[in-house]
């Protein structure tokens, strides 16, 4: 074999790494544990990318003993098993290997590193360079001119290359004499034992002044310490027998042609990207392809090809649907076809393209924008911006969208929703949504793209299906350019430009669907309509843009196949069709309106943050005596720490830590530990909220339109972004002072803000069926009060406020699986003082304890746990072999049934509310959901019968045993 490269992998080093790089949250949806094998491949595929060898080959570690086991029977003993986590993806990263065609070695009795040197000892002379990937420093020994050891510094990506100047520059000594100074100062990783009392620095002066170890024993009357000589001398035995530990046996026997007949061909992405599917890696998809292109092209796939992937998996191929002829029904006038056609089942996509440079300089920055709805046969109505603004195409979508005899599937509704509403097109319909279904029966996504769902659940190449060959035939109305010429209606022939049409054909014909009153056409008569130009231009970036979306509605039956049969299969379709479906057209009306922002106010505010923030940093350094970097965590910590000589309370790698718990607990030892924080704060408000939000605001409707998340969250809870709501402070007066900018839009006079009352602490009560609690919160006590005289042992009226707030600590640490120390850090207690608090909760409230109990055993017998509503979150952390991924897993256990219910609830309480305000036609709508709050604008006059139906429909959107409450307050603004 000769080339110019070969890569050499140490497989089981660099799976560690990736293991211990990656959280172990990283699993497929099944719940399979990937965090290593994407880690592996990854660093793979960036090899690949990078150094483009001609060869890569992947060594592993025998699974038994090795020779090394006879030199010295406690080898390796100090070292920890294998984790399971890690052991069971082993075979999951070979499965990768070989689908790519890449040899994985492994020769009985010997490690990695001795396959790695025999195949350096037979390929030396053949390649012009050799890199080794490896963290292991024995491996070091192997490096020369050409020969070259990439080290994995830190998590997978970050490397480093030895050549030989760089192992002398790290280790003092040539490459061949690693082996002499790993035995004389041994290795514990390896449990080497080395020469007892001899350290780094002694080795490197007798390797660097004698050589080797043979050499050293050879000039022993040099060794100038007679104390260092006496201990050689005593030692000798075990330090030759260290060396035969770090030498590497370069002879093993291999058959390294059969080796080298491996190589990445044209049929391997074919092969890993099915295993890249059933693993879910969409994000290393496309570079895999890429690479493989590089090594020789792509060969698709064969039909009948199968994996021998070692997980279970949901293998239920795609169906193509049959005929790829289709028609292409141009708006304004298929409308009319469409709602006569008595459809029982439409598909909908939206799209918004933005038109680039290639177009035309005139269109930069613009977005062809519409909808397409496809019948599930063979045709695709197609309807542009200006068409949606015609009265009667908006009349007949609202009835095609209000029809409850048609089935409308498609995905991510809420953008559809939004552009419906944009055009006042009523869409009070019930709809498949294959987004929301996805993530509801996926619950450790967060997110999820069409594409990804093709690859996922289809096991389609997403490039396959948008280049599916579709043979179009394009309906449309005529009219006549400006030179005379027929042309399809939608292109501006005043101006030149395209009005935002979408189709040119491709093979096939463009018809006149009828007499369009401009020119007398017959119908179905094919004509020969004239595109040049710049209008030529358009015409064929958009096809080349929205072709893909027509290809994707293909498969959109098969999707909602196989998605609504999960749904039924997990017991989510009461969540979906109650809660999360009606969501998506409340969150669509809530984003399409957005919230109102005083401008004014805020400039304001900006310039007065800037005058804080520049007292706090002249004060700072007043107070420091010296000018630094405030925001350097590191000049910050030498300054406290060195200069000030404060008692720094906790580290980290890099050093003593400065961040909010560090310094709050020397808070009382330097008043410039207040200062600090209180820049920090500012700081970060003004550049998370301040200066952002002004940038935010719609140049048309001059409001903040925030994005919410319905699904980002594992507990189901809606998050926000662009801007993030959900982080403004709420309880401190910075927080406050952003809130006021929010204010209620032209028309409108107040913001009502709607907060339900402790919900989660309510949800407590009823599903733990505690009586005292649900009494307690049914009578109307304050329940921090009631806590405290429970535990306290004490009247109800003689709890003060230092005992209310120990209550309401372990009151709220109940929820999040406080432990002891956790609570004698929010208390400022003893370890014992907070044990005693608990057992004394506990013991007054034995059926919370009973309950938490039972949720962590169901949580360890079936992996997941599910709020009141069936919603399901999995927790993997629980069959970790981790003892505080375990208790992280027990925390999770606990508060998600708790968490996640109160969100259910708080989605609910929304749906019934934006119906009922609906239903009574009130000028009133919901614009902001934050946490448990939901802020809506109104009218002055309608205040009172706004908050009736407020707290009717929030408060009893479900029963529960403690009643739920909701505080209602009425302001100008958010300040509230």
């Amino acid at each position: 074999m000769h080339g110019k490269k070969i890569i050499l992998v140490d497989s089981n080093n660099l799976a560690y790494r990736a293991f211990y790089a990656l959280p172990i949250t990283i699993a497929t949806s099944t719940g399979t544990v990937t965090n290593a094998v994407f880690g592996f491949t990854s660093m793979l595929i960036k090899l690949l990318e990078d150094e483009k060898p001609d060869i890569i080959v992947c060594a592993f570690d025998s699974r038994g003993p090795t020779f090394r086991h006879d030199i010295f029977k406690e080898y390796k003993a100090k070292r920890k098993k294998m984790p399971e986590e890690l052991s069971i993806q082993i075979p999951l990263i070979r499965e990768v290997l070989n689908s790519l065609n890449i040899e994985s070695l492994e020769a009985e009795g010997y490690e990695a590193d001795d396959i790695i040197a025999t195949i350096v000892n037979n390929v030396k002379e053949s390649f012009d360079e050799i890199i080794i990937v490896s963290s292991d420093k024995d491996i070091l020994q192997l490096v020369s001119d050409k020969i070259k050891v990439m080290a994995v510094k830190k998590g997978i990506t970050d490397t480093v290359l030895y050549d030989t100047n760089g192992v002398v520059e790290k280790y003092g000594v040539r490459p061949a004499e690693i082996k002499d100074l790993l035995a004389l100062m041994g290795d514990a990783s390896d449990n080497i034992p080395g020469v007892g009392g001899i350290g780094p620095k002694t080795a490197l002066e007798l390797v660097s002044e004698l050589g080797s170890i043979e050499d050293i024993y050879k000039n022993i009357e040099k060794v100038k310490s007679e104390k260092l000589r006496n201990l050689l001398i005593k030692s000798q035995e075990i330090a030759k027998k260290s060396k035969k530990l770090t030498q590497l046996d370069s002879n093993i026997a291999l058959n390294l042609d059969k080796v080298f007949a491996r190589k990445i061909s044209g049929d391997a992405y074919s092969k890993a990207e099915h295993i890249f599917s059933l693993l879910e890696f969409n994000t290393l998809k496309k570079r895999l392809k890429d690479v493989v292109n590089f090594y020789g092209g792509l060969i698709e796939k064969k039909s009948d090809e199968k994996s021998d992937i070692l997980f279970i998996k949901d293998k239920t191929e795609a169906k193509r649907t049959p005929g790829l002829k289709k028609k292409i029904f141009l708006n304004p006038s298929a409308i009319e076809d469409l709602t006569v056609k008595g459809l029982k089942k439409i598909f909908i996509s939206n799209y918004n393209i933005e038109i680039e440079e290639a177009t035309g300089k005139e269109n930069q920055g613009k977005f062809f924008s519409g909808i397409i709805i496809g019948d599930g046969i063979d045709n695709f109505y197609l309807f542009d911006e200006a068409a949606l603004e015609d009265s009667d195409i908006q009349g007949n979508l609202a009835k095609v969208f209000e029809a409850e005899s048609v089935v409308k599937s498609g995905f991510d509704f809420k953008q559809i929703f939004k552009l419906l509403q944009k055009f006042n097109i009523a869409s009070d319909c019930k709809v498949i949504d294959y987004k929301i279904i996805y993530l509801l029966t996926n619950p450790v996504k967060s997110d999820v793209t069409i594409e990804e769902i093709f690859t996922e659940i289809l096991n389609l190449n997403i490039s396959e299906v948008s280049n599916t060959n579709l043979e179009l035939e394009i309906f449309g109305q005529l009219g006549i350019g400006k030179n005379g010429k027929k042309v399809l209606k939608g292109l501006s022939p005043e101006n030149g430009k395209i009005d935002q049409m979408m189709f040119h054909f491709e093979s096939g014909s463009i018809i006149a669907e009828k007499d369009t009153g401009v020119m007398q056409e017959p119908v179905q008569k094919k004509v020969t309509v004239d595109i040049a130009g710049q209008l030529k231009e358009n015409f064929d970036y958009l096809i080349s843009s929205i072709k893909p979306l027509l290809n994707n509605m293909i498969y959109f039956s098969r999707i909602e196949e196989i998605l609504t049969s999960r749904l039924k299969k997990e017991n989510l379709e009461t969540l979906y069709w109650k809660i999360e479906e009606p969501l998506i057209r409340v969150l669509a009306d809530m984003e399409f309106r957005g919230v109102n922002i005083d401008i004014k106010y805020l400039n304001s505010l900006i310039k007065e943050y800037d005058i804080s923030i520049r007292n706090l940093t002249k004060e700072i350094f007043r107070l420091c005596d010296s000018e630094f970097n405030i925001n350097s965590t590191q000049q910050l910590a030498q300054v406290l720490y060195e200069k000030l000589k404060l008692q720094a309370t906790k580290k980290t790698k890099t050093g003593f830590s400065t961040d909010a718990a560090a310094l709050f607990s020397i808070y009382d030892s330097h008043p410039v530990i207040e200062k600090i924080l209180d820049y920090r704060e500012k700081v970060k408000l003004k550049n998370t909220y301040i200066d952002v939000l002004p940038n935010l605001i719609d140049t048309l409707d001059k409001r903040v339109h925030t994005t919410y998340n319905q699904l980002g969250t594992t507990t189901g809870r809606i998050s926000s972004n662009n801007p993030n709501l959900q982080n403004i402070p709420v309880r401190t007066e910075l927080g406050k002072q952003i809130r006021k900018a929010f204010i209620p839009g032209k028309g409108y006079g107040l913001l009502l803000s709607a907060d339900y009352s402790q919900i989660e602490l309510r949800i407590l009560a009823h599903l733990s069926d505690d009586s005292e609690l649900i009494e307690a919160f049914n009578s109307g006590q304050d329940i921090h009060t009631r806590t405290a005289a429970e535990v306290f042992g004490m009247e109800y009226s003689m709890v003060d406020e230092n005992l209310r707030r120990k209550a309401k600590a372990i009151n709220f640490g109940i929820i999040y699986g406080m432990t002891e120390f956790g609570l004698k850090s929010r208390l400022a207690i003893s370890e014992e003082e907070a044990r005693e608090y608990i057992r004394l909760y506990f013991a007054r409230y034995p059926r919370i304890k009973n309950y938490i109990n039972s949720l962590i055993q169901s949580a360890y017998k079936s992996g997941f746990t599910t709020t009141m509503f069936g919603r399901k979150r999995y927790i993997r952390e629980l069959s970790s072999t981790n003892a505080n991924l375990r208790n992280l897993g027990e925390r999770l256990a606990v508060n998600t049934p708790i968490q996640g219910s109160a969100a259910d609830v708080m989605k609910l309480a929304t749906v019934v509310l934006f119906n009922n305000l609906k239903k009574e036609k009130l000028d009133c709508n919901i614009i902001l959901h934050v946490h448990d709050e939901l802020v809506l604008e109104l009218k002055e006059e309608n205040l009172e019968r706004v908050k009736d139906i407020v707290r009717d429909s929030m408060e009893n959107c479900v029963e529960i045993k403690a009643r739920l409450k909701v505080d209602l307050k009425a302001a100008k603004n958010w300040y509230i």
